[in-house]
Order: structure tokens, then C-alpha cells, then sequence
């Protein structure tokens, strides 16, 4: 027989329930945007969950609510109460239940054996490059016929994407955008049988830093990427984050921030130092070449090239800078040559 009371129950706790899991659903999603976006102001961080979570908000006031309760601008904070929601099952690799990671795997990119004739630019920074010293290295992988060319980082300036004072009269990033987009064109017209790759350089991040910090509401739209602005799959143009350890045969290369500071009167002793292994990298604006020799008589040698752009910037005009690139061979079996060379009076050296 037909109860209404029972039924009645019945609905009241099944809406219970919904609603328990409507309210846990809105703080883990809030959360995670305070995680993700820590020096986001709560206004800004309102809008980008009610914008992306609109059935979940009545609207960013409803979001911006829910963070002051949960960052404890209303009452005690929850943020150190927050209750981890996926636990793994027991399993061979994870005997006693912990909790899912959310730590990331960290495996270098190898470039593939075919990518062995390489022209290594680095810190070209457009709009600020060198012509000359930049026709001058394109010139050389023309005579060496490269078949890869590596960008290796701080290709672009992103100046006005910097947080650094800003002289007003510097061109803007839709202009940076626009010649670096010149420039990789440039590229696959001189060199269509060489395979380039874009690796991410501490200034090209400046722009993601500053989607978080002052767009964060557009951060996760791949339409504001700096691969897709620069167009870079319809250019078949690989891109590689700046984090990323690349390995081509036995040797490592990196942009060079990765390891802070650096920047001394030795660069490549510091390198190896640091790596304790065969490693080439940029971001210093110095051409060097440490060669060391283990205790198992392996030689481990380390370089730093020099830049592309100009030398006397008005944020550092006197600085110990050179112009420079490098020019690589990966033999068969991963050893390889590295010649490291230094633009003076207009000469490649």
C-alpha cells in the first residue's frame, strides 16, 4: 500500500542528500582555484568559478561567499580542514591505501636520433634581437645544412608581460606576438627540411604569469596559450615547457633558469657543479666551456651560449654579455660534438 508519509521521507532525504553533495561539490571546486591561483584577488577568483561553474553559483557573489568562509574572512577557516575526497584502492604498488598523489612524473623529452645536425639559438629576445648576429648564426646552419633548429628559450622579451617597472613606450605584446610570429615564418621558409623546436625560456613564462595574476579567468582557455597565439602546430613547430629536461644522445639541455642564480663569473663550472653531468644551456648571455674529468675518467663537459640580442639594455646596460650560438652533432651512438661559438666584430669565432 501506498504511504504519502514514506514517500514524503523518502523525497525529503534523496533531496538531503543532493543537496550535501551540491554544497561538498562547491568547496572542493573553490578549493582548488584558491590552490591554484594563491595571489589571485577574491573578486577575480569569483568570476572564474561562477563563469566556469554556473550551475553550481547562483553568481560570483554566491563564489566569492563561500571563499572568505573557506579562507576564514568569515568565521574559522576550512582550508586546513579540507578532507582528501579520492583514496586509492589497495593494491601491489600501493599496499597501504594512501592517498592519490597529486605529484607529477618527471621524465625528460628525448629528442629523436633523427634530429642530429643541430643550430642551437637561445635568448634572442624579439623585439630587442641582433640582426646581424642572428643572419650571421642562420647563415652558419645553412653552410653546416642543419636539420633541426632548437630555440632554446627567451625567444621572446614578453617585456610588457613583465612585472618589472615598464618604460611606456616599449612596444606591446600584440607587436612582440607579431614578429615572433615573422621570425618562426622566416624559419620554415629558409629551412623547410628542418625539423624546429620552441623551447619555453623564463620570458616566454612571463606571459602565463601574468594570465594567472591578472586574467586568471582566461588561464585555462587554450586560445590565450602562447604556442596557440604564436601558431605554432599549423607551423609544425614543436613546443616544449620551460621545466622540461630535454636529452638529445648524452647530452642534456636546458634553458637555464632551471637552476636559480648562475650567473657568476663561471657559468659553466656552475653548470657542473649543479648537474654533475654533460649538460648545454642559455639564459646566461655568456658563451663558456667547462670540460672536468670524473673519477672514473669519464669527461663530463658543460656549455653556456651566448645570446642574440642586444647587448647594453636599458635595464642593464654595462653587464659582461657576448653574442653567440652553438652548433651540434649527436653521432650513432649518443655521443656528440658541441661547438660553441661567440659573434665578435661581426665574425663568428
Amino acid at each position: 500500500m501506498f504511504h504519502k508519509e514514506h514517500y514524503s521521507l523518502s523525497l525529503a532525504r534523496t533531496k538531503a542528500v543532493t543537496v550535501a553533495q551540491k554544497i561538498s561539490e562547491r568547496s572542493r571546486i573553490v578549493l582548488d582555484y584558491l590552490q591554484n591561483f594563491p595571489n589571485t584577488s577574491k573578486r577575480t577568483l569569483a568570476e572564474k568559478i561562477y563563469s566556469a561553474n554556473k550551475l553550481l553559483f547562483n553568481n560570483s557573489e554566491d563564489a566569492r561567499a563561500l571563499i572568505n568562509r573557506l579562507t576564514g574572512s568569515k568565521g574559522k577557516s576550512e582550508l586546513s580542514r579540507k578532507k582528501v575526497e579520492h583514496v586509492t584502492n589497495f593494491s601491489g604498488d600501493n599496499p597501504f591505501g594512501l592517498p592519490a598523489t597529486e605529484a607529477k612524473p618527471f621524465e625528460p623529452y628525448i629528442l629523436p636520433k633523427a634530429n642530429n645536425n643541430i643550430l642551437f639559438l637561445s635568448d634572442i629576445h624579439l623585439p630587442y634581437h641582433d640582426i646581424h648576429a642572428l643572419t650571421l648564426a642562420l647563415n652558419y646552419g645553412k653552410e653546416k645544412d642543419v636539420n633541426t633548429i632548437y630555440l632554446n628559450g627567451d625567444i621572446m622579451d614578453c617585456y610588457k608581460a613583465s612585472f618589472h617597472e615598464q618604460d611606456p613606450k616599449k612596444r606591446d605584446m600584440s607587436y612582440e606576438f607579431d614578429v615572433c610570429r615573422q621570425f618562426l615564418d622566416l624559419l620554415v621558409k629558409e629551412f623547410p627540411h628542418a625539423k624546429i623546436f620552441f623551447k619555453q625560456g623564463n620570458h616566454e613564462a612571463r606571459w602565463e604569469r601574468f594570465l594567472r595574476v591578472k586574467a586568471p579567468i582566461v588561464l585555462d582557455m587554450e586560445e590565450f596559450r602562447i604556442e596557440v597565439l604564436l601558431k605554432l602546430r599549423e607551423k609544425g613547430i614543436e613546443w616544449i615547457p620551460n621545466s622540461q629536461l630535454v636529452k638529445a644522445g648524452k647530452l642534456n639541455m636546458i634553458h637555464g633558469n632551471e637552476y636559480k642564480g648562475g650567473g657568476g663569473i663561471n657559468v659553466a663550472r656552475t653548470l657542473w657543479l649543479r648537474a654533475g653531468d654533460n649538460v648545454i644551456a642559455g639564459d646566461k648571455h655568456k658563451t663558456q666551456t667547462g670540460l672536468k674529468t670524473n673519477i672514473d675518467k669519464k669527461i663530463v663537459g658543460t656549455w653556456s651560449v651566448g645570446c642574440l640580442c642586444e647587448l647594453n639594455p636599458d635595464y642593464l646596460v654595462f653587464n659582461e654579455w657576448n653574442l653567440g650560438f652553438a652548433h651540434i652533432e649527436i653521432f650513432g651512438n649518443g655521443d656528440f660534438a658541441v661547438h660553441n661559438k661567440q659573434i665578435i666584430n661581426d665574425k663568428i669565432l
